[in-house]
């Protein structure tokens, strides 16, 4: 009994002898080694011990699935993941020797995340609330660690109403035996549309006699940000009036005019006229192509005034020139006979 106890300790003594002659051994190989590990200028000493960072970036894009409002600031949350490959064994190895190992600094770092917008457009507010995002450097087993910022994006009137891009890079810096990472990712957007129309007319108040016709020359320009199709429509005019507006519709590109003609008879009744005539114009602007699930839209009347002034003899016209010629022929005869 005696014998076998003794026997168990002495293998307890010898596996106890192993780890602390192992345990020196790694101590003096790592203090012999310190002095190149720390030095700053070292390329090989970096080449001997170097660890690799990761980073991604994640937002929720049905965020993005409407189009922007104009001039309204829509905030999208980012998320920023960052980990290392650094082993578990640099977080056994005792305090400051691990960090002196790591980062030639007895004081732990943080990382350093960078967010840099790539050709930002000038028909739109784009930024980050954060553009730098500070963590700490995680080992391998700590996992991903996760920052958060906000990308605002606020499109400006003359944004083009069609899909666009912000491509953003990701950067970290490089920390002695930690490597820097960077990559980039784009965002998909597409600002609203915004049916915007300017409408023109030289001389709206007009004054013509019965029985006239009469034109009015009216320019629209689309003052949106994608092709917009304009149609005129007159609302309710006096059927007396005879009117029309050509052509029934146009499509006008973003900055580009397009024109229209309101065009009318005026009453021809018998008597004397004195009346006003007043027309409205309702010119509606809608996206082009129409869609069938409905189209951003919006309309904006203009208003055009004739007097119409003087005697009319509705079908008594034929008669009267005859009269008028002869009474012409009368004053001409009368005439050579004086003569």
């Amino acid at each position: 009994m005696y014998k076998r106890n003794k026997k168990k300790l002495v293998t307890k003594m010898i596996k106890h002898l192993k780890t602390i002659k192992a345990s020196i051994i790694i101590g003096i190989l790592l203090i012999s080694l310190i002095p190149f590990l720390v030095t700053h200028d070292s390329t090989a000493s970096a080449a001997l011990i170097s660890f690799h960072s990761y980073m991604d970036l994640n937002y929720d894009p049905s965020i993005l699935n409407k189009p922007l409002e104009i001039d309204v600031a829509m905030s999208i949350p980012i998320t920023v993941s960052y980990w290392t490959d650094i082993p578990d064994i640099f977080s056994k190895i005792p305090y400051p020797l691990n960090n002196l190992i790591l980062f030639g600094n007895p004081i732990g770092p943080m990382q350093k995340i960078h967010l840099e917008l790539l050709q930002t457009p000038e028909w739109a507010n784009i930024y980050f609330s954060s553009p730098d995002i500070i963590t700490d450097i995680p080992f391998k087993s700590d996992g991903v660690f996760t920052k958060n910022t906000t990308l605002i994006i606020s499109p400006k009137m003359e944004a083009p109403a069609e899909p666009q891009r912000i491509s953003i890079k990701v950067s970290c810096e490089s920390i002695k035996r930690i490597n820097g990472f960077s990559f980039q990712k784009d965002i998909p957007f597409t600002p609203s549309f915004i049916p915007t129309i300017s409408i023109q007319t030289d001389n709206p108040i007009r004054t013509s006699g019965p029985h006239q016709s009469i034109s009015f020359r009216i320019v629209v320009q689309n003052m949106g940000n994608k092709i917009t199709q304009v149609t005129p429509k007159i609302i309710g005019a006096d059927e007396k009036w005879t009117t029309t507006i050509n052509p029934p519709n146009l499509r006008i590109y973003p900055n580009q005019e397009g024109e229209f003609v309101f065009s009318l008879i005026t009453p021809y009744d018998f008597g004397w006229h004195s009346e006003y005539g007043r027309f409205e114009i309702n010119f509606l602007s809608e996206v082009y192509p129409i869609s069938t699930s409905g189209s951003a839209s919006s309309s904006e009347s203009i208003y055009l005034i004739v007097n119409n002034n003087g005697f009319s003899l509705p079908g008594f016209e034929f008669p009267l020139l005859i009269i008028a010629f002869a009474i012409i022929l009368v004053f001409l005869q009368k005439r050579r006979h004086r003569n």
